[in-house]
Parts: structure tokens; sequence; C-alpha cells
């Protein structure tokens, strides 16, 4: 039994009980004391010692362990009387259970260890004083184990040694046993042999580091639940099911903000919440410039109206348009104060359009006038007619004379000219006809008329340029001539041929005469500088000296003739194979006829000269 397991002694008051050495508590090193001669045995088990207040069984032997003859090194029993002066004990406020509870473990630093003094070694004992013997006492069996009957029996009869009744002391007293010499009950260790050359270690208490204590203020936190199921975390820190909760409902209240902002903004999007107002007039009063960008959602076309007061909400000309043919892109002169319905119907025609012109194939940038009295307006007419409106607030467009001197005296670079064309436009500076061509045929449904002259036609010519890329001019060109070469080429086919079967042997007649040195001989480049123009050349248009007239100047003229379109231009870049050098329109259909000798076309004029087509040289 060791003394762990000692139960307590009627009057023991709170004995304490130190190991020097926790090492040296250690199973193996525990060993009864030795036994001396007058011992009844020498071996066998020792009978466990009962410490309760049971009444002994007389028929068991009980033995008492006998103290040391000296103090021992090993095992020291002290007492305390009374408590300690310095101790009290009283309810801690909850401010300072809440500290201590949620204060996070700080290491405690090991103080260093002081060598111990070196022990004096104990005198051998001769011998044992005699044991008194103790009471006996009834034996009941800890933990279902029965007490250990000696294995041999001694020489004699045991002696029973009636006990005396024992002596309760009074509180704060330390405990003895009356007699003649005490006899503490517990079991005496023997010494553990030290380890060669080990010093004698000590221990040493530290005292926990003193903290102060919390004082809760204004910001103070809570007592804390006592009825909260969930424990604190390590080093106070917040339960783990506690911050999962929190997390799980700050997510929840994301996601629930997101949905109302989104949902907020669909049905913002979708007009829920727009105005419906709407106008009732269908001419309305004033005018007021509106544009209308390439690939505008209908709302927004809407909003922009609304904006400039031209229809009374957004939400009323989405109405109106939803079941219409739509509202093209660009420039619009609109009165205020229309009734959606009649800004739908303004907007789909082309009365209230501005800013938009329909370059027809072969037209040239001058307006002219045919022999029948017709005026035929240019491309800088139609520029200006376009352009030019006055609104509430503003006056807009160019005139020809603008458009004529922008044309001519600006840099080929502020025109937009492309590189291709750059060296021909420069060396006629002065002359506006030197653009002519760079405009492709074709609408043109947003021309800006809060630009300038040059910025009108730089920004005609640029997008011009591109079309003709996209028509093949620079990669799609079989003739070996340059683009420029090629657009005059194809200027020329624009404005002789009449049917689509007839472009691509226009075209190979004028590569097949330029090829061999031949005049062009064509009446549309005489036409071109011509006030009045006719089908059957003569006169003064005939003899005209100008360079774009090829009946006297061999090669191209200086500039292409006209507009150019995707049909002339491809016809050109892939001419029809053939040998033909001459070709006459013969009747108002545009009947052509096309002859390799000029013997067979002389016979092919015959023919319009008998349809009444041509006149001059007749029979």
């Amino acid at each position: 039994m060791s003394d762990q397991d000692r139960t307590s002694r009627p009057g023991d008051d709170d004995a304490r009980r130190f190991f020097t050495d926790s090492s040296s508590a250690q199973a193996a090193n525990r060993h009864r004391r030795r036994r001396g001669p007058g011992d009844p045995t020498t071996t066998g088990s020792i009978p466990i010692v009962r410490v309760d207040n049971a009444l002994p069984d007389p028929t068991i032997e009980y033995r008492t362990p006998e103290p040391p003859a000296g103090a021992s090194p090993y095992f020291e029993v002290r007492y305390r009387s009374t408590a300690e002066p310095t101790m009290q004990f009283s309810e801690p406020k909850w401010e300072e259970r809440y500290r201590a509870a949620h204060r996070a473990p700080e290491p405690t630093p090991e103080p260093p260890r002081t060598p111990e003094p070196p022990r004096t070694p104990e005198p051998p004992r001769v011998s044992e004083p005699p044991r008194v013997s103790e009471p006996p006492r009834t034996a009941v069996p800890r933990r279902g184990v029965e007490p250990d009957v000696p294995a041999e029996a001694t020489t004699g009869p045991i002696e029973v040694v009636p006990a005396a009744e024992p002596r309760h002391a009074a509180s704060g007293e330390p405990w003895h046993e009356s007699g003649p010499e005490f006899t503490p009950d517990f079991d005496v260790l023997e010494p553990v042999p030290e380890e060669i050359g080990s010093a004698p270690r000590e221990i040493q208490v530290v005292p926990a580091p003193e903290e102060p204590l919390y004082v809760g203020g204004d910001d103070a936190a809570p007592p804390p639940d006592i009825l909260d199921d969930d424990p604190d975390g390590v080093g106070g820190a917040m339960p783990e099911r506690s911050r999962n909760k929190r997390l799980l409902l700050g997510i929840g209240l994301v996601v629930l903000v997101v949905i109302l902002v989104v949902g907020g903004l669909g049905l913002k999007f979708l007009g829920v919440f727009d105005s419906r107002t709407d106008y009732s007039s269908t001419t309305g009063s004033g005018s007021v410039l509106v544009e209308v960008p390439a690939d505008a959602a209908i709302r927004d076309v809407g909003q922009t109206l609304a904006d400039a007061g031209v229809v009374g909400s957004k939400r009323a000309f989405v109405d109106a348009a939803e079941n219409g043919p739509g509202v093209p892109a660009g420039f619009y002169d609109l009165p205020k104060g229309l009734s959606a319905k009649a800004a739908v119907d303004m907007m789909s025609g082309t009365d209230k359009r501005v800013g938009r012109i329909v370059v027809p194939e072969g037209l040239q940038l001058d307006s002219t006038k045919s022999t029948g009295g017709e005026s035929r307006p240019g491309v800088f007419e139609m520029i200006s007619k376009a352009t030019t409106f006055t609104t509430d607030d503003a006056k807009y467009g160019v005139s020809v004379a603008d458009l004529d001197k922008a044309a001519a005296d600006a840099s080929p670079a502020d025109l937009g000219v492309p590189a291709w064309a750059a060296k021909q436009v420069q060396a006629l500076t002065g002359d506006h006809r030197r653009i002519e061509g760079l405009i492709a045929s074709g609408a043109w449904e947003n021309v800006d008329p809060r630009l300038d002259a040059t910025q009108i036609l730089r920004e005609l010519i640029t997008r011009s340029v591109s079309r003709y890329t996209a028509w093949g001019l620079l990669g799609d060109n079989s003739t070996g001539r340059s683009p420029y070469d090629t657009l005059i080429l194809a200027s020329i086919v624009e404005a002789e041929a009449r049917k689509d079967e007839d472009f691509p042997k226009v075209a190979r007649v004028l590569l097949n005469r330029l090829d061999k040195g031949q005049r062009l001989e064509m009446d549309s480049t005489a036409n071109y500088t011509a006030d009045v123009r006719a089908n059957d050349v003569h006169g003064d248009v005939y003899d005209g000296d100008n360079p774009w007239n090829t009946y006297k100047h061999e090669g191209l003229p200086p500039t292409p003739i006209g507009a150019v379109g995707d049909r002339a231009l491809r016809a050109t870049e892939s001419p029809a194979p053939g040998k033909w050098l001459y070709f006459v329109t013969v009747d108002e259909n545009g009947t052509t006829l096309f002859a390799n000798t000029f013997a067979k076309h002389n016979q092919n004029r015959e023919v319009a000269c008998r349809n009444g087509f041509l006149k001059v040289g007749c029979a």
C-alpha cells in the first residue's frame, strides 16, 4: 500500500506528504523495509492495513509501519494546524470570471535549476527499535482484492495487544499517538541509491505571474451566458458552432442583398418603375436634333427622345415601337411634344431624316444636266442638302462652296485619302475634282450635320476606303494595275455598261486597248467635263482639250469620273476573256454589241443608227 492510497485516520488534519524527487517514486524503487531478527516472518506478503473507523478483526494479524530511526531525506510528513492567514476566499466578480475564462494561457518560463549541495551519507543502522503493536482493524478489501495471508507461519503465537482508545488531536494541533513512542501509519521507503556523478535535485515552486484584474468600462463585454451550451474555444476564442452560425447568417444577408439589388436593377431595366407619360399631339412644335447611334436598343432611343422633349417618357415610346418597323440609325430633325406613336411614324420614314445621302453608281461630285434639260445633283449638292437645317437652338449644314474649297485645298491626310491615292490627289491640289471617285456609291445613313466640310469629307472618304477594300480592290485584282488605276478603269466601266453581263466585257475592251497602246476614246470621259451630257458625243465636247477627254489623250484620265459600285469594281478586277477592242450601245434598253475589228464596229453602229439611238455619223 502506497502513501497516496492511504485513507486519512481520525485526527488527521489535512496531512501533506512530499517526495523530494518524483523519479524516486517509481514502482521499481519502492521496497519494504528490512525485517529484523525478532520479526515473526522474513518473507511473504504484508496484509493491507485498514485506516478507517471499522472494528478490527482479531483473527487477522496487522502490522503498523515503524518510524525511521532518523530523519528521512525522501519522505516527510507535515501538518498544518490552521488556515494560512494570507489566503482569503471570496466570490469573484463576473469581470474576473470572464477574463479568467477567456484569457489565453501564457507559457511560464522555467527557472534555471540550481545544483543541490551534496548530502551527507547516513551511518548504517545497527538495529531497529522494537515495534509497538497496533490494535487490530477490520480488513475490508478495496477494489475487490482480498488481503494476503502470510504464506509461512511464525514460530510462535502472535500476541494480540489490545490497543488503547486513540485520542483525536484538537483542531489546529498536530496529530500524535498516545504511548511511549509515536508510530506513523505509513510504510517507510528505503533510500534510493544516488546515481554516480549526479547532483542532488531540488524542487522549486514558481508562483504564477500576476495579472491586473479586468475592470469593465463603457465598452466592457457583457457577462458570459451561463446557459450557453457552446464551450469557449481555445484561448477564450469564439466557439466553433457560434462562429459557423454567424458566418452562415452573414452569408445569408449578403445573398439577400445581392438578390434585392439584382432584382431591382432587372425591374428597372425592364421599365417596371418607368413613367408612362405620353403626349397627345401628332405634329408637335419647335425642332430639335436627335441622334440614334448604330445598333442602339429601342429603350436607349426612347430615353434619348424623352431627354430631348420629343416624347413624354421612355416607356411610352418603347410601348409604341414594340410592334413597329423599327427606328433606323442616323440623325433626325424632330418636333417636340409628340405622342409616342407619332414619333415612331416620323422616324420610320425619310422626311425627318437629316445627314443621310444615297450616292448612285457613277454619280460625280458636281451637279450635271442632260440633253433633255434634266438636272442631276452631284455628291456635294446632296451632302449640303442633307446637312442643312435649323432647330430651336442651332443652325446646321455646309454649302457646296464649302465642300469645293475643302476638297481643293485641304491636305490629303486631313481628307482621309488612302496612301495608294495620296500622290495623285496631291498632284491636283487646287482642283476639287481630285477626290472624284474616292466617295463610293451606296447609302450613307449617318453623316453628322454638326461637322464642318473637311470633317464630313474625311468621314465619307475613310468609310469608302473600307468599302472598296471589302470589294477586293487591294486583294482580288488580277489586272496587274495599281489600286488607283483600277478604280479609274472601274469608274469608266460604271459609266459605259448597262447590263450586268456587259460589265466584264467592257472592262476587257479597256484593258485590251491599254495593252495595245490605243486610245480609250470613251464618250463618258469626254462628257465628264461637259456642261450638258449626251449619248452621242460631238462638237466642243468631242474636241475639248482636257485631261479627262480620252479622244484627245492616251492612257487613263487623271481621276475616276464618278462613284464606283461593287459590280463595276469586281468586273474590272476580273474581266471577261476576249479580244474585243470595240463596243457600242444600240438601243434604249442598253443592248451592247462588241467587235474585234473596226469594220465590224461600224456595222454595229449602223444598228444603233437604225434604232435612232445614235444620230452623229449615221448615213
